[in-house]
């Protein structure tokens, strides 16, 4: 459906961890997301880790980052808004059903999707991070 690059900000029916839980197998709702690509297992082929933005001010105990203004203009997102960075969605994003658009709304810079990463690391060493994968 899409071949993502690294900061790629789609518009894709993000399943929550706590939905995920209930036995829930969609999202609620299309949402912008963040796509971290990395590379992953023997076939060295690039995975694309898929993190929720919210408008919404996050949980006190969520590991987020606020975006930018400057990035949230790059990715085309009304501030205030948030990355979540301690949980995710794995997909194959070439035939995902979740997509809601082929088009990215944006991208955010090299820079910030460091960030992010930093952050993901961080809570990944803490124990911290789910994943969901939706396939």
């Amino acid at each position: 459906m899409i071949d993502p690059r690294h900061g790629d900000v789609i518009l894709y029916s993000y399943l929550w961890a706590r939905e995920h839980d209930r036995g829930e197998e969609s999202g609620r709702k299309a949402r912008p997301t963040c796509v971290m690509l990395i590379v992953a297992g023997k076939d060295g082929k690039p995975k694309p880790l898929l993190f929720p933005i919210t408008s919404q001010p996050p949980r006190a105990d969520a590991r987020s980052i606020q975006i930018p203004e400057t990035e949230a203009r790059r990715a085309k997102l009304y501030t205030p808004a948030w990355v979540i960075v301690d949980e995710f969605n794995t997909d194959d994003l070439a035939t995902s059903w979740a997509i809601e658009d082929t088009k990215p709304l944006g991208q955010f810079s090299r820079k910030f999707m460091s960030r992010i990463a930093v952050e993901a690391a961080a809570a990944i060493r803490a124990g911290a991070i789910r994943s969901v994968p939706r396939r």
